[in-house]
C-alpha cells in the first residue's frame, strides 16, 4: 500500500524547511512495511503556537475530545478524524538542531504507522481491572490517569524500538536526550506523590515515557543505549537508588509480560503496576 501524504504548510513558509520535512518523511516511509502503511497521512506545519492552539481548541470542541494541552510538544500525532495526522509548530522547533527535529518527526510518523486508529486512544476498563484497582485504592479517575500514562510509554516504546531496528536510532537518541535534560517538573511531582501509594504509582507510569524506550533499545542491542541509561540515572539522581531500580524493574517487566494486541498489553501493564507484580525486591 502506498501512503498518500498531504503536507499542509502555512502561508509564506520557507521552501527549504518544507523540502527538509518531505525528505525526513520519506526516510521513514521508504523503510516501512507497505502492508502496515496508512492509506493517508496528513502533516500540518503551523507558523506559531497560537494558530496551533486555536486548531486544537476548535477540534476538541467539535469532536468532543478531552485531552491535556499539546502545544508544549515539538510535534504531535492524533487520529481524531479516523486517519493519522501530525502537527509541527515551526515557531516551537526553531533553534533546535536538525537531528532533534528529524527525530521528533520520525517519532510522530512512527506513531502514524503503528497507532493511526482510535483503538490506541480509547481504553477499555474491564470489570476485573476496575475491581483490582479498587482493592488497591484506585478510584476510576486514578485508574484512567494510570492507564493513560502507561499507554503513552508503551506506544513510545514500540515506535522508538522500531525506528532503532530500521537504522534510525541515532535521531531517537537525540530526542530522548532532549527529554531527559530537564526533570524539575518530575522532581516536584515525585516529591508530592511519593507519600501516597496510589499517586506514586501514577507518577511512576508517567516516568516510563523515557526509561521504557531506553530499556527497549538496550534489549535490541543499540550501541548508544547504555550511555542513554547513564544519562537517565544522572538526570533522575534525585530518586533514590531503590526508586530508580523500581522503575527499571517495571520497564523490564512490561517488556517481558505483554499480551496479544495493544489493549491486552496495556491492561497487563496496569495489573503489574497496581498490584506491584514487577517487584523482585523491596525497591519501594
Amino acid at each position: 500500500m502506498t501512503t498518500q501524504i498531504e503536507i499542509v504548510p502555512y502561508d509564506g513558509m520557507n521552501e527549504g524547511f518544507l523540502s527538509q520535512i518531505q525528505t525526513w518523511v520519506n526516510n521513514v516511509l521508504e523503510r516501512a512495511d507497505p502492508s502496515s502503511a496508512p492509506p493517508y497521512l496528513r502533516i500540518t506545519i503551523w507558523e506559531n503556537i497560537e494558530d496551533l492552539q486555536d486548531f486544537y481548541h476548535q477540534e476538541k470542541e467539535e469532536l468532543g475530545i478531552v485531552t491535556s494541552e499539546e502545544s508544549d510538544f515539538l510535534a504531535t500525532h492524533e487520529a481524531w478524524r479516523g486517519y493519522p495526522s501530525i502537527h509541527i509548530c515551526h515557531e516551537r522547533v526553531k533553534g533546535f538542531q536538525d537531528p532533534l527535529i528529524e527525530g521528533v518527526l520520525h517519532h510522530e510518523i512512527g506513531h502514524a504507522l503503528f497507532h493511526g486508529s482510535m483503538e490506541f486512544y480509547t481504553f477499555k476498563f474491564t470489570n476485573r481491572l476496575q475491581e483490582v484497582a479498587r482493592l488497591h485504592g484506585f478510584d476510576l479517575h486514578h485508574l484512567q490517569q494510570c492507564v493513560y500514562f502507561l499507554s503513552i510509554a508503551m506506544k513510545d516504546r514500540e515506535v522508538i524500538q522500531w525506528l532503532t531496528e530500521i537504522g534510525l536510532g541515532l535521531n531517537q537518541k537525540s530526542l530522548l536526550e532532549y527529554m531527559i535534560k530537564d526533570t524539575e517538573e518530575e522532581r516536584q511531582a515525585w516529591g508530592v506523590a511519593k507519600h501516597s501509594p496510589v499517586t506514586k504509582k501514577i507518577v511512576m507510569a508517567a516516568f516510563l515515557k523515557v526509561i521504557l524506550p531506553i530499556e527497549a533499545m538496550i534489549l535490541i542491542g543499540f550501541e548508544d543505549a547504555p550511555s542513554l541509561k547513564d544519562q537517565w540515572k544522572e538526570a533522575y539522581s534525585w530518586l533514590s537508588v531503590m526508586e530508580q531500580d523500581g522503575l527499571l524493574q517495571l520497564s523490564q517487566w512490561i517488556m517481558k509480560f505483554g499480551g496479544v494486541g495493544f489493549q491486552e498489553k496495556l491492561e497487563n501493564a496496569a495489573y503489574g503496576l497496581i498490584e506491584e507484580s514487577f517487584k523482585t525486591r523491596d525497591a519501594f
